[in-house]
């Protein structure tokens, strides 16, 4: 499988992933992007799972976002405290698969 994109994603939320529980990435805009992409954890250099992109959902209020909480796995605090308002798009992932060895990756410069 070769893959051109790529979700960066930081701890603990990339294992959330990697451990099937966390079926929502939440970001900050929606995403036209469709297909499989590399799960790279932050920090890491390295591409530590692959994940099928299915959708992109519309911002979510504070109250969805309470509701959803199996989905995204942001905790309660964190929610009422206002401190992810600016990541209120869920980005929808299926089909993931941890990689048994992680890949080296390289982020290219200037590239979101």
């Amino acid at each position: 499988m070769e893959l051109s994109k790529a979700l960066i994603v930081a701890q603990p939320w990339v294992g959330y992933i990697l451990d099937g529980v966390k079926t929502w990435e939440m970001r900050s805009q929606k995403t036209t992007i469709r297909g499989w992409i590399a799960l790279v954890e932050k920090g890491s250099g390295t591409v530590t799972g692959v994940a099928r992109l299915v959708d992109s959902l519309e911002p979510l209020s504070k109250d969805e976002m309470l509701d959803s909480i199996g989905k995204h796995q942001i905790p309660v605090r964190m929610i009422e405290s206002g401190e992810v308002d600016p990541w209120r798009f869920p980005w929808v992932l299926a089909d993931v698969q941890r990689l048994h060895r992680p890949v080296s990756y390289r982020h290219p410069p200037g590239a979101l």
